[in-house]
């Protein structure tokens, strides 16, 4: 009740809380009623610029000032659109200031393009909205090359740091590893407008994720327009994989709707490779996979409605099925120490056959409670997803010349059924004041997991059921969070900016495996402060320092205490002892002319987890734990520059280095200590090979060096991307040729040491291929109202 009565407390200041400022209001349109976005309203005081805004994508803006007499500009670029004298006592509303749209309001158009990577106060954002590079592909195809991000086949990170969550328009997708990989395929990546590398993320958002957020934007639909569009891709590699789908979005009014809907499937590959030396035998196992998916499906749904000019409600839907199958071949060699003779042979071979659905619903609703800028959101979301396998497995062991492994044979049959719910619900308040801006606000979130692995031997003909690999585990994490956040700017025409948050979450977590009859279970509150700090001593210059304090809980299936067999020898087992890790971050960054950005970070992390392999010397089983082993810190150089000052030609180049130090709790299974370091370079130029812009072509290249951090060490990878574009039926039919990982790199290629065992470790899921895709844009520009005609309409249009 103490809990409720302060939240409840905390959201009555908000409403009632009084600002004193005065607002100037507006909608910038042309003559054929099209909103005007990228205009620039000044308020102009003896000959000085006093406060400036800029029309969104509707062509509202909304202005505080100060009471006074101002003269008002619209402009955009060098063209004065609009002026008139303005006389500020009362909030004032301008309703819609009609501008002439000529040819020179076209060309402006054009040249407003936003510019491909952008510096903000907590985050950078990459606009990759007119990357032909990424025209067919899916969303990973976009964090692939997008600066200081590092994605797997199952994880994306940050440069010099872990892995981090995602996001879609601000609303968390509460899945982690191959369930968010398989997501994220699923959404096209034409209908991403940018990606947000929010490295330390404010105290509005959740402190999960070690290392910050990435918040994918997805794009927006003009007022008053409606388009569609019509694609279809094909990528070849080894096999050959396709899709087709289209998309309309619709806005006219006070109602706005958008949907998309992909379908594809085909044949992929992946190996990997891995050598595990011991004192007295080596290991040597190589894999291959085929994966055949019947179908992959995604669908993207959404609508808003004004249900008054301050009320506005929506829903957002958002689902991917999959259905795939899945065969394995797996050979070992066990050598001798000594001369490398086979000890011993290990073949293994699987198929899975399974299906995957995600369904994930958000309900929002924003009000504006007066001009003065108050805000209230409130959002209530549902995620499920669930997924069931059939799996069968058989492996043989033979020529063995040593005693604790005999020759055998094992199959098995596996049954996986895995089902994951979460519920929130938040509120969201922005209150400005005259002095500061204030925003608040709680969160509720349920988490609910059930899986449930079943297995039977069928070595003897016969269906037995086999205990030791069979668990229904279940897990559920409850999580209250509270915020509070300010800004303000001061000194002369506030070029210092600061930013300060404080959010508070309590967590409630159980793990029951109700086959091993077990139970854990505990509770923590952590507290997560953020601070910004920037100066921007002129239009060129920007200065900023921040720092912020994060948690990254263990995954549903790393508390799973559960033991996953990939050969009689070797098998991952979870952990339910597992504790969340913490990190302290710092960034330091200079920005200039918004080209060049400089920036300096550092981070401090205790608890950090990480997979362990040790090995029974009776019977040579190899087990991998997760356990919470190591501290570490590191330290980094961030530089990025961006060319833009020729028409035909837009590039980007960038560098990455850091240092990491890592202190072991478990030596001598580990070194004592380690430490190395580690570094990026990275490219991406876009070349238009005619003056309008129809045909282009282009590369994305990354270097990595040779890096050592968190106790294993990677070796050298390089990436190159290239493509060509070309664009018809003015720029409506688009026709783009990629080609992926042209050099056939490894996604991982690194070495750690366990003990006194060295493994080598290298896999290759993405594969060199080339896509080609084909998408059709049609739609119309302007909607027209079917209005009754007013008898003095020529008369109002003059005044």
């Amino acid at each position: 009740m103490r809990n409720l009565f302060i939240i409840a407390s905390f959201a009555l200041f908000g409403l009632c809380a009084y600002a004193q400022t005065a607002k100037v209001t507006g909608k910038i349109t042309d003559n054929q009623n099209v909103p005007v976005d990228l205009a620039g309203i000044l308020l102009v005081q003896n000959d000085s610029v006093c406060y400036y805004e800029m029309t969104d994508e509707n062509g509202n803006f909304a202005v505080n000032a100060k009471r006074g007499d101002y003269h008002l500009y619209v402009k955009q670029f060098s063209d004065t659109l609009y002026q008139q004298q303005l006389t500020l006592t009362n909030d004032v509303d301008l309703q819609t200031i009609i501008v002439a749209q000529g040819k020179e309001l076209q060309d402006v158009t054009v040249v407003a393009k936003k510019k491909l990577i952008e510096r903000r106060v907590d985050r950078t954002v990459f606009n990759v909205e007119n990357l032909p590079s990424v025209e067919g592909g899916d969303v990973m195809d976009i964090l692939r090359i997008t600066p200081t991000l590092i994605v797997t086949s199952d994880k994306i990170a940050i440069v010099g740091k872990g892995s981090v969550n995602v996001l879609i328009d601000d609303r968390f997708i509460k899945l982690s590893g191959e369930e968010l990989t398989v997501f994220l395929k699923s959404l096209r990546a034409d209908e991403v407008q940018s990606i947000e590398v929010i490295t330390t993320p404010p105290a509005k958002y959740e402190a999960e994720g070690n290392s910050g957020l990435i918040n994918i934007v997805m794009k927006k639909t003009p007022q008053n327009t409606w388009k569609s569009s019509l694609f279809s891709s094909y990528i070849q590699d080894k096999n050959g994989y396709g899709n087709i789908g289209g998309g309309f979005n619709y806005r006219k009014n006070k109602l706005s709707f958008y949907t998309n809907i992909s379908y594809g499937g085909g044949k992929s590959y992946a190996r990997d490779d891995t050598k595990i030396y011991y004192p007295d035998l080596n290991w040597h196992t190589v894999g291959n996979y085929n994966y055949n998916t019947k179908y992959s499906a995604g669908v993207r749904a959404g609508f808003d409605v004004d249900i008054t000019d301050n009320w506005t409600v929506g829903a957002v839907y958002m689902g991917s099925f999959r259905n795939s199958k899945t065969a394995s071949n797996t050979h070992t060699d066990i050598l001798t120490k000594d001369d490398n003779s086979i000890a011993a042979l290990v073949d293994s071979k699987g198929d899975s056959k399974g299906n995957s659905n995600t369904n994930s619903a958000n309900i929002h609703s924003i009000i504006t409670l007066d001009s003065l800028g108050r805000k209230l959101n409130i959002d209530f979301d549902i995620l499920n997803y669930k997924t069931n396998s059939n799996d069968n497995y058989s492996s043989t062991t033979s020529a063995s010349q040593v005693a604790a492994i005999p020759n055998n044979y094992e199959d098995l049959r596996q049954n996986l059924d895995r089902k994951i719910t979460n519920y929130s619900a938040k509120i969201d308040m922005e209150h400005p004041f005259k002095a500061f801006n204030l925003s608040y606000g709680v969160k509720l979130s349920f988490t609910r997991t059930n899986n449930n692995i079943v297995t039977h031997d069928l070595s003897s003909g016969i269906a037995v059921l086999n205990p030791q690999q069979t668990n229904n585990f279940l897990y559920r994490e409850n999580t209250q969070a509270i915020y509070l956040s300010g800004s303000a700017g001061f000194g002369k025409n506030k070029q210092w900016q600061l930013q300060i948050g404080l959010r508070g979450e309590n967590t409630q977590w159980e793990g029951r495996s109700v086959t091993m009859d077990s139970v854990n279970k505990s509770s923590y509150f952590q507290i997560f402060p953020t601070a910004y700090l920037s100066f921007n001593p002129s239009e060129k210059h920007v200065l900023s320092l921040e720092y912020g304090r994060r948690i990254n809980r263990p995954g549903f299936d790393e508390l799973n205490p559960f033991r996953w067999y990939s050969n009689p020898y070797y098998y991952l087992e979870g952990n339910p002892e597992l504790k969340p890790s913490i990190s302290n971050n710092i960034v330091l960054q200079y920005v200039f002319d918004g080209v060049l950005s400089i920036a300096l970070f550092g981070d401090y992390q205790t608890e950090n987890r990480s997979t362990v392999i040790t090995m029974d010397s009776v019977d040579y089983v190899q087990a991998v734990k997760r356990l919470n082993f190591y501290n570490s810190y590191d330290v980094g150089l961030g530089v990025g520059y961006e060319f833009n000052k020729l028409k035909w030609w837009l590039g980007q180049i960038g560098m990455n280095l850091w240092f990491v130090h890592s202190d072991s709790k478990i030596y001598p299974v580990t070194p004592k200590s380690q430490e190395g370091y580690g570094t990026q370079f990275l490219t991406y130029n876009n070349f238009y090979i005619d003056k309008n812009q129809n045909f282009s072509a282009g590369f994305f290249f990354s270097y990595s060096p040779p890096t050592e951090e968190s106790m294993v060490y990677d070796y050298t990878k390089f990436t190159l991307n290239a493509f060509v574009k070309m664009l018809f039926l003015e720029k409506q039919l688009s026709v783009t040729l990629t080609g992926n990982n042209l050099l056939n790199e490894y996604d991982f290629n690194n070495r750690r040491q366990s003990y006194d065992n060295l493994i080598f470790s290298k896999g290759l899921y993405s594969p060199l291929n080339v896509r080609l895709a084909v998408s059709y844009t049609f739609g119309s520009k302007k909607i027209n109202d079917q209005q009754h005609q007013i008898s003095n309409e020529d008369e109002k249009n003059r005044l």
